[in-house]
């Protein structure tokens, strides 16, 4: 690619267009009065006079070193004809030096102003008044733009606690910004943040109200709470609520009127009972006591059977005989038609009845295991909203 070749001696002319043989260029350093020198050839070796004395065509060799400069130009009389301050010094053999406005017109399909960088060096580098400037506007050769700093990290870096603003006529409507301490979004005038995901609403905060998420929100770890803000704060004085902590948040008062108590959960009017403390119902209970003597009725005494032993005091017969007694029979006296009473004899049987049992009451021993009721539990307080 071809380009146009830089000035190769600088010329200085007069009001008529003559050239400004001795003339002088004082050079310094730039915003000052203090000398600044200008060198002879490309090496920066030797220093021009200063002023520079310019010789019959109004030329003179000014080569300049890698700083800002300003320039006065006065005739052979040291009467000034003007002074130019804030010149930049180009950075390599190749570059072109511009001052004052530049302005790029075109009326073409291409673009108006195209940079192309084959080397490593920043395609392009706005800086101030300071050379080298610490935090100057850059697009490195990566394609990173930097604002604030002079080595981009990301597609776009914007560092010294830059802040990004989005306005409307310049007045501001929403400013993100970042410093040590906190990344902030800053939405100004009477209007909501809002967050979507594929065009859906899933976060709304109002102007001066709460935050409001839209669906299901999943929380990683724990959240701790201290102040209440937001939709919290809109909770009506006098709610009651439970809290797992032993004293009541801000704007809350931790409620003593229970104490020692149990949760009962119920489906009706909400109320409170019992007489014991919760801790002395429900600790470990050894069990004892006695049982009560108890006389049995008949109908308490088990089905059973008893021995009896019969004994038969002895009897005889009466008996009419004619004739001698057959055999089998007991001893008779022998008589015609008399009458008779036979030997007493006994059976050998004999029944008696016998009873066992005193018939008097009794108790019964007992043995048994403690019930520990020593229930785990979690300590809640009661507080309401102030």
């Amino acid at each position: 690619m071809a380009v146009v070749t830089p000035t190769a001696k600088t010329q200085f002319i007069d009001a008529a267009g003559a050239p400004l043989a001795g003339g002088k260029l004082y050079t310094y350093a730039a915003g000052t009065t203090t000398p600044q020198a200008s060198y002879t050839d490309s090496t920066g070796a030797t220093a021009n006079s200063n002023p520079v004395i310019l010789d019959s065509r109004g030329e003179a060799n000014v080569w300049l070193g890698e700083a800002v400069y300003k320039f006065k130009l006065t005739d052979a009389n040291d009467v000034e004809i003007w002074t130019v301050d804030y010149i930049a010094a180009p950075t390599t053999a190749l570059s072109p030096v511009l001052s004052g406005n530049v302005t790029i017109s075109t009326d073409s399909s291409g673009p108006a102003l195209k940079i192309t960088q084959t080397g490593t060096g920043n395609v392009m580098t706005v800086q101030d008044s300071v050379d080298p400037d610490a935090t100057p506007f850059v697009i490195n050769s990566a394609g990173l733009v930097g604002l604030g700093t002079v080595a981009p990290a990301e597609a776009l870096d914007i560092d010294n606690s830059g802040k990004i603003q989005f306005s409307a006529s310049g007045t501001a409507r929403t400013i993100i910004s970042a410093d040590a301490t906190n990344s902030t979004i800053d939405v100004k005038g009477s209007r909501n943040f809002v967050v979507k995901t594929n065009g859906s609403t899933v976060f709304t905060a109002t102007d001066g109200g709460a935050g409001l998420f839209t669906g299901n929100v999943v929380v990683t770890g724990g959240v701790t709470a201290t102040t209440f803000t937001g939709a919290w704060a809109n909770v009506p004085a006098g709610t009651v609520m439970l809290f797992v902590q032993t004293s009541a948040p801000t704007g809350w008062t931790k409620s003593t009127t229970h104490n020692n108590k149990a949760l009962r959960v119920v489906s009706g009017s909400a109320s409170s009972g019992g007489s014991v403390a919760f801790t002395t119902a429900f600790a470990s209970q050894a069990v004892s006591g006695t049982v009560a003597s108890y006389t049995l009725t008949t109908a308490d005494i088990p089905s059973h059977t008893h021995t009896a032993t019969v004994t038969d005091p002895g009897h005889f017969h009466t008996v009419t005989t004619g004739g001698s007694a057959g055999s089998g029979y007991a001893s008779l006296t022998q008589s015609t038609n008399t009458t008779q009473n036979t030997d007493t004899k006994t059976t050998g049987i004999s029944v008696s009845n016998s009873s066992t049992g005193g018939g008097g009451g009794h108790s019964h021993g007992f043995t048994g295991t403690a019930i520990n009721l020593a229930v785990q539990y979690v300590d809640v307080i009661i507080a309401t909203k102030d």
